[in-house]
């Protein structure tokens, strides 16, 4: 069983290509595939099958919302290797099920009750326990080799993420700190800046605060991350479609060298205390007044990276395939 395909809803020619997708989901997780732990196996990327029957494994990864076009050739393509008697995987990274979305209406036709699911948290394989039996947790690797502490101290601060992140951000810059001047970098996508420039009157900013826009890259990050003194990832721990996300955020913070403040999903918590609570005021206050207070606790997490590496999560895909 040596022919395996990811679908994911891109057209994708060039193995190379999926480094290069924006869905960090599929990017980090389908993209470990084409590291030398998979040669056995021939390997495919894209939104299109050209030939089922030679599929022995299926990947489905992250269905997108706005791909309705897809919903109807991708199930068509999981019933075919159904009856073919391939083996069908459901890369399960969000939350999709318990709502009313167009990702929802996929899962709930696509998932039967015997199928394999992987996860990238314990909180999201909570979400499945008592709907589904067979249940994996794969965690999202870090991207990047893992780097020297930053000593920075420039009030300067990156904000990096998916679109959908960013209303957490609109709700917390009104109450940043007001004691000094403070930068804020902000890299998302270029869907993401559009919609900051249309929520941009809307948004209640402090005057000491400035924000700079940037196109997220990884090239862009690492760039950026030589010269900031901390990264934030605001959330809502009451909203059931994030909290279960992979902290993939938060593992890529410390792997750029940077203090961290984050919301304390529960699927954050294996970091606990090696990261400031943004929700905290005034613990958030004294990460963003000198964040190189903070310092130490990067230290501790990055001890515990080596169980994110690309090679080390690659090994438990492998497993799953030779159950």
């Amino acid at each position: 069983m040596n022919n395996i395909h990811w679908l994911l809803p891109y057209k994708i020619e060039q193995l190379d290509e999926i480094s290069k997708i924006n869905i960090a989901s599929a990017r980090l997780r389908a993209g470990l595939f084409k590291l030398p732990t998979f040669n056995e196996y021939n390997v495919s990327f894209g939104e299109s099958i050209k030939d089922f029957k030679n599929i022995d494994v299926l990947f489905i990864g992250k269905f997108a919302a706005n791909r309705e076009d897809l919903m109807d050739k991708w199930i068509s393509y999981i019933d075919k290797i159904r009856k073919s008697g391939g083996k069908i995987f459901f890369d399960y990274t969000d939350n999709h099920l318990q709502f009313d979305t167009q990702a929802s209406k996929f899962y709930k036709e696509a998932l039967n009750i015997d199928d394999s699911i992987i996860t990238s948290s314990q909180k999201l394989k909570k979400h499945l326990d008592d709907k589904f039996k067979n249940i994996s947790i794969i965690e999202d690797p870090i991207e990047n080799q893992i780097q020297r502490i930053k000593k920075n101290n420039n009030s300067r601060f990156l904000f990096f993420g998916h679109p959908t992140n960013l209303k957490y951000l609109f709700r917390h810059i009104p109450s940043w700190d007001q004691s000094k001047n403070y930068h804020l970098v902000i890299q998302t996508s270029n869907d993401g800046l559009h919609f900051i420039q249309e929520q941009s009157k809307y948004i209640q900013k402090p005057p000491n605060l400035n924000i700079e826009l940037q196109t997220w890259s990884n090239q862009n990050m690492v760039k950026e991350a030589e010269v900031s003194s901390g990264v934030i990832i605001p959330g809502d721990i009451n909203d059931m479609r994030k909290n279960g996300v992979s902290h993939n955020r938060l593992i890529t913070s410390f792997s750029l060298g940077l203090p961290v403040a984050a919301t304390k999903y529960e699927s954050y918590l294996e970091f606990d205390n090696q990261f400031a609570d943004i929700d905290n005021k005034k613990e958030f206050n004294s990460f963003i007044r000198d964040p190189c207070l903070f310092r130490s606790r990067v230290i501790m997490a990055q001890k515990k990276l080596k169980n994110f590496t690309q090679e080390s999560l690659a090994k438990k895909w492998i497993e799953l395939l030779r159950k």
